[in-house]
């Protein structure tokens, strides 16, 4: 059995990635239903599915042996997040609520030990107790708050603003506070999860993009040494979040100039002391690092040979539509077929109107080309081991029909550099 918890905080729960290999094993036996039991070397384990909750997937484990309870990351010793800052499909509090709810009504008493994916166990039946029921009120809380003020006509910054911390005696319980979440962004998740990005306040319909905003703005406070002027008297009371928040548009406008930056990263600095949570702690110092060193030099790759080797031909399609470059590709349209002998797959790709798209078991009648591989060499190709070209040349991959077509394809496609900037206007150094 293979299960991967989720990146939720399997990567960020420190400051970067497992310097390991990252990796990825298939699935051998697949879970199916809401709690299903088997045995394994002679273990017997409880699985309970808590789909929507930390994870798409997620579930709980209940060794009845040993009256040990692992809650994954549905229960850890922090606030986790409902939406990461890295960037994620916002989870569910509502069903995060009502799985706790289920474990503890299944598990709770009859669970000596209470183990998870991060931090340290819990021991003994009425802590247990007591900690799964306050992380199914903690979540429930953040849920039906933060709905009751939206429908009192809240937007999201406002309701953050209100809900600054959990209720006494939640808030002061340690497996309850913002070391990892936080009340401000869990808040701010769930209105987006309900109501998307717009806040009901035309104002904010159609904003002009960040460095107009950010020309437009400044010009208005009198121009860069009058703005620099009023911020460094902002600093200097204390008031950091302003100071960010100017500092900012000011730094877009003029990125070059270097009191704007060193006094926009002492601000984050200052943020970043000042936060219990470590997430956020980072991101501002992140921010600060940038402004006084420039963009970070260090590349993060999650791409080791048995991930890629594990990736479906779907997997790979979908990416390389991701990385088509919509103004390369406009006006161009053609037809692929791809067949792999080695998984006897087959495909038909379309590029029209600067999409691609694919539909699995068929193929075109009449194709622009057709392309003939196997998967394991398309494998070697995406780990840069061969080229396009080797593999044409040494027969492993077979075009027949309009070979430039594939080749413009492949010409098309973006390519990304993760080190770009975040405090600092696009292609700033």
């Amino acid at each position: 059995i293979s299960h991967h918890w989720s990146s939720g905080g399997r990567h960020f729960m420190g400051k970067g990635t497992s310097f390991g290999t990252v990796t990825l094993i298939a699935p051998t036996d697949v879970i199916t239903g809401p709690v299903q039991t088997m045995r394994i070397d002679g273990v017997d384990i409880e699985f309970q599915l808590t789909p929507g909750t930390e994870a798409p997937a997620e579930m709980n484990l209940y060794f009845p042996q040993l009256r040990v309870l692992c809650a994954a990351e549905n229960a850890t010793h922090t606030l986790h997040n409902l939406l990461t800052l890295r960037g994620a499909l916002v989870r569910d509090p509502k069903a995060w609520a009502f799985y706790l709810g289920q474990t503890l009504q299944r598990y709770g008493w009859r669970s000596d030990i209470l183990i998870a994916q991060h931090h340290w166990p819990t021991w003994g039946r009425e802590r247990i107790v007591e900690m799964l029921s306050d992380q199914r009120d903690m979540y429930e809380w953040l849920n039906d708050q933060t709905l009751r003020l939206i429908n009192r006509g809240y937007t999201s910054l406002e309701i953050a603003d209100r809900l600054k911390s959990l209720p006494e005696p939640l808030a002061r319980k340690w497996y309850a506070r913002d070391y990892y979440g936080s009340v401000n962004q869990n808040v701010r998740a769930i209105y987006q999860r309900y109501m998307g990005f717009y806040d009901g306040n035309p104002a904010n319909l159609d904003p002009l993009p960040p460095l107009d905003t950010a020309r437009r703005t400044i010009a208005w406070m009198g121009g860069v040494d009058a703005v620099l002027t009023k911020l460094r008297a902002a600093y200097a009371a204390g008031d950091y979040r302003w100071v960010a928040q100017i500092g900012n548009e000011l730094v877009f406008v003029a990125p070059e100039n270097v009191a704007a930056r060193r006094l926009q990263a002492n601000a984050l600095e200052q943020l970043g002391y000042q936060s219990e949570n470590a997430t956020w702690r980072n991101i501002y110092l992140t921010g600060a690092q940038e402004l006084r060193l420039g963009r970070s030099k260090v590349s993060i790759t999650t791409a080791s040979p048995d991930m890629v080797r594990t990736l479906t031909i779907p997997d790979f399609f979908d990416y390389t539509a991701v990385r088509l470059d919509g103004d390369k590709a406009a006006g161009k349209t053609f037809t692929l077929n791809w067949s792999f002998a080695d998984i006897n797959q087959r495909y038909a790709m379309t590029l029209r109107n600067s999409a691609l798209t694919y539909q699995s078991d068929v193929l075109h009648a009449r194709p622009s080309a057709s392309i003939k591989l196997t998967k394991a060499v398309l494998d070697r190709i995406s780990l840069h081991e061969t080229t396009m070209a080797q593999a044409l040349r040494d027969g492993s991959i077979q075009i027949s029909g309009d070979a430039t077509a594939v080749s413009s394809l492949f010409g098309m496609l973006d390519t990304f550099d993760p080190t770009f900037s975040i405090v600092t206007p696009p292609g700033t150094p």
